[in-house]
C-alpha cells in the first residue's frame, strides 16, 4: 500500500549509507523527502544542518529494492550511482522502503513514458555500476597496498609468521591468493595465469611473494574488466572474498593475543579491518 504524500512530506529521520569510497563504513545520516518544486531525497549529516550532504532526484531512481543479504538495507539503483541504505530495525526498513515507493510512483507521469524511462535508466544504471566498479578496484587496490605495507613495515610480523611456522611475514595477511583469484575471475589479462618476475639481487626471500604481489596489482590497476562480467558477480565474488580473507586474519589475531604484543596485536586488526569494511 502506498503512502499518502501527506505523510511522505513529514516523513524524516535516520538511516546508515554506505560510502562508496574504500573502506566502505556506514555513515549515519539524516534522511527526508521534499516533494515541491521537484521531489527528492535529501540527507544531512543531522537534523538542524541547513545544507544537504546529498540528494537523490526521484526521477533518477530506476528502482528500489530490499537486498537479499538483510532486510536491514535498502538499494537505491538510479542513473548517478548505486546507494545502500541500512535502518536500525526491519519495521524502520518497511516504512523507508513504502516512503521511496510512494515517491517513485508519484513522479510517474505517464505509464507508458515511465516505462521508456525505466529501459534507458536500466542501460544507463548498468553502464554506471560498472564504472562505481572501476572506483571500488581503484580503492582495493590502494587497500591491498596498505595492508602489504603495514605487514613489511615491522619487525613483530616476521616473528611471528616464524612462530606460526610460515616463511615470511606476508602469509599472515591471507589476501594475496584470495584476491588474486579474484582478479583473475573478473579481469581480462592477457595471460590468466600471470607471475610477476623479479631481479632478485638484494631482495631477501623474507620479501619475494609480497614484492611479487605488489608487481600484480600493478597489473591488475591496468587490466580492464572481462566483457562478459557483471557489477553484480563482481560485487558477490568481492564479498565472498573479503569474507574469507577476514575469517583467516581473525584466526591469527586470535593466536596473536596470546603474544601481548600491541604492534602485533594492532597491526593485524587493522588489516582485518580494510577487509571488513567491504562487507554488506
Amino acid at each position: 500500500m502506498a503512502m499518502n504524500q501527506e505523510k511522505l512530506e513529514t516523513m524524516s529521520g535516520y538511516m546508515d549509507k554506505q560510502s562508496p569510497k574504500f573502506p566502505f563504513p556506514w555513515q549515519k545520516r539524516f534522511f527526508r523527502f521534499q516533494l515541491k518544486p521537484k521531489p527528492i531525497v535529501l540527507y544531512y549529516q543531522k537534523p538542524s544542518d541547513t545544507t544537504p550532504k546529498g540528494t537523490i532526484a526521484a526521477d533518477k531512481i530506476a528502482e528500489v529494492l530490499k537486498t537479499k543479504r538483510t532486510r536491514l538495507v535498502i538499494s537505491l539503483v538510479s542513473t548517478a550511482r548505486k546507494y545502500y541504505l541500512r535502518t536500525s530495525t526491519a519495521e524502520n526498513c518497511d516504512n523507508w522502503y513504502e516512503a521511496l515507493q510512494t515517491l517513485v510512483e508519484i513522479t510517474q507521469a505517464k505509464p507508458n513514458e515511465q516505462k521508456v524511462k525505466r529501459s534507458a535508466a536500466a542501460v544507463a544504471e548498468t553502464k554506471e555500476n560498472m564504472e562505481c566498479m572501476k572506483l571500488v578496484h581503484k580503492n582495493l587496490v590502494a587497500g591491498l597496498r596498505q595492508a602489504t605495507a603495514i605487514l613489511q613495515n615491522k619487525a613483530c610480523f616476521q616473528k611471528f609468521a616464524q612462530f606460526m611456522e610460515h616463511q615470511s611475514y606476508f602469509d599472515l595477511g591471507s589476501f594475496a591468493p584470495i584476491f588474486g583469484n579474484y582478479f583473475r575471475a573478473v579481469l581480462a589479462f592477457k595471460n590468466p595465469n600471470i607471475e610477476v618476475n623479479l631481479k632478485l639481487d638484494d631482495v631477501s626471500s623474507v620479501d619475494i611473494e609480497a614484492l611479487k604481489f605488489l608487481g600484480f596489482l600493478d597489473e591488475v590497476a591496468e587490466t580492464a574488466f572481462l566483457p562478459q562480467i557483471t557489477a553484480e558477480k563482481m560485487e558477490a565474488l568481492l564479498n565472498a572474498a573479503a569474507q574469507k580473507t577476514t575469517e583467516k586474519i581473525n584466526r591469527y589475531i586470535k593466536e596473536a593475543e596470546a603474544t601481548k604484543d600491541p604492534e602485533l596485536i594492532g597491526g593485524l586488526k587493522k588489516i582485518a579491518g580494510l577487509f571488513l569494511c567491504l562487507l554488506n
